[in-house]
C-alpha cells in the first residue's frame, strides 16, 4: 500500500507551511483506508520514536469500554505534557 500525493497545494493564508497540508492529507488517506477500506473500528497511532509504558496496551484496552458506551468521545489519547522525563520519577 502507497500513498503518493502529487497534487498542488493550496495554503489558506500566504507563508503557511505547505507540509502541516501535506501531513494532514496523508493522515486522512491512512485513516481512510483503516475505517473505511479495510472497516476496523479502532486504532492506534503511534510515531516511531514513540516509548510507550508498561500499561500503554492496558489504558487503550479500558478506554475502549468508554469509546462503545459514549458515542460523545471521538479519539482517546495518551499524550501527556506532564509525563516527560523532567517532569516525573518514575522509579
Amino acid at each position: 500500500m502507497q500513498h503518493l500525493d502529487f497534487e498542488s497545494v493550496q495554503t489558506e493564508r500566504p507563508g503557511e507551511l505547505i507540509a502541516y497540508y501535506k501531513i494532514a492529507r496523508h493522515y486522512k488517506w491512512a485513516l481512510g483506508q483503516l475505517f473505511d477500506k479495510h472497516n476496523f473500528s479502532r486504532v492506534i497511532i503511534l510515531e516511531d520514536d514513540m516509548e510507550i509504558a508498561p500499561d500503554f496496551f492496558d489504558y487503550f484496552e479500558a478506554m475502549a469500554t468508554l469509546l462503545d458506551k459514549d458515542k460523545s468521545i471521538m479519539a482517546v489519547s495518551s499524550w501527556n505534557d506532564n509525563g516527560q522525563r523532567q517532569f516525573v520519577h518514575d522509579p
